[in-house]
């Protein structure tokens, strides 16, 4: 039975609810009598992937705060010479949240309006390059080389991974 062929009745909201419904019923039917194949696992792995780089990147960033004050914020007079300035901290850590949220907002819409496949091959070369330029931020004093990490640590975290499962 054909459901798309049929023209809706005027005033027709609730018929046209009930026939998503059945839709939606008919597709996880289907799934459910599938066999397991390949496609499943792959799809695993897949969420597995993005929610495994959300998690890395997000909860990774603290301990890389650590490590970045050690390196550039050496000060001898201050009560604790090797650590990040409270402020350049909460930006760091800010920008993380803030990058996760908006990122999945704007790609999970892009994903559904072009299509999951090609805006995931975008988001992956995304990732690939600001990852590289992260590594590599520059800057001739110790917050030029934060005002560059966290521009791209955003773009780096500003995807939809997470959004695909």
């Amino acid at each position: 039975m054909e459901f798309r062929s049929k023209k809706i009745p005027a005033g027709g909201g609730r018929w046209q609810q009930t026939m998503k419904i059945a839709n939606q019923l008919g597709v996880l039917n289907a799934l459910h009598a599938a066999k397991t194949q390949w496609y499943h696992f792959t799809a695993i792995v897949i969420a597995g992937i993005g929610f495994f780089t959300d998690a890395y990147d997000l909860f990774s960033i603290s301990f890389i705060t650590k490590l970045l004050g050690r390196i550039y914020y050496f000060d001898a007079l201050s009560e604790k010479p090797r650590t990040l300035p409270p402020r350049i901290a909460a930006v760091v850590n800010g920008v993380a949240f803030c990058r996760t949220l908006a990122g999945q907002l704007l790609f999970g819409w892009l994903g559904d309006k072009l299509g999951r496949k090609r805006v995931y091959g975008l988001n992956l070369m995304l990732m690939v390059i600001c990852s590289i330029a992260s590594g590599l931020s520059f800057g001739k004093s110790p917050d030029g080389v934060m005002a560059t990490l966290c521009f791209f640590k955003f773009w780096l975290g500003f995807h939809m991974l997470q959004s695909l499962q």
